[in-house]
């Protein structure tokens, strides 16, 4: 019978040598790289999303209001031309030194809806579509650290 431990020896070095490059492997494609240095910006986008989200999910006391715009607040307020409380809403919801801009598309034009000053560093977008009246309004709500004016 011929001796075959070298042979398993060498099958097992080979074996843990393909396991640890491998693992290299996995740990740096699975590692981020330069995707961590816009924690920042991520967060903005995230904060953004959510603070419409809750304005668009949130209904109206007023049922015959509620029934008219979709059980959304946001719905409302958009069709009602009430920026003055989207606003409010959005100084109440984002950190003071946050500042932002919400823009609307809607039919065929273009508005500012709220302007909280002029971006300082990076800019965030997120964007939401919402029916307001009989109107498909696209908002884009431009996120971005920098104290507003109050």
């Amino acid at each position: 019978m011929k001796n075959t431990k070298g042979q398993m020896h060498v099958l097992e070095v080979l074996l843990v040598a393909t396991l640890f490059t491998s693992t290299i492997n996995v740990a740096v494609n699975i590692l981020p790289t330069s995707d961590a240095n816009n924690v920042d910006e991520y967060d903005l986008y995230f904060t953004g999303l959510e603070i419409l989200e809750v304005l668009d999910k949130w209904v109206p006391a007023d049922a015959g209001v509620a029934a008219a715009h979709d059980d959304s607040t946001l719905s409302w307020w958009l069709a009602t031309d009430n920026s003055e409380s989207l606003k409010q809403y959005l100084d109440a919801g984002l950190s003071s030194s946050i500042s932002y801009r919400l823009e609307a598309t809607h039919g065929s034009q273009s508005e500012v809806i709220v302007d909280r000053t002029a971006p300082s560093g990076s800019v965030s977008q997120t964007f939401r579509l919402v029916w307001a009246g009989d109107e498909l309004w696209e908002l884009n709500l431009q996120l971005w650290y920098g104290y507003r004016e109050a």
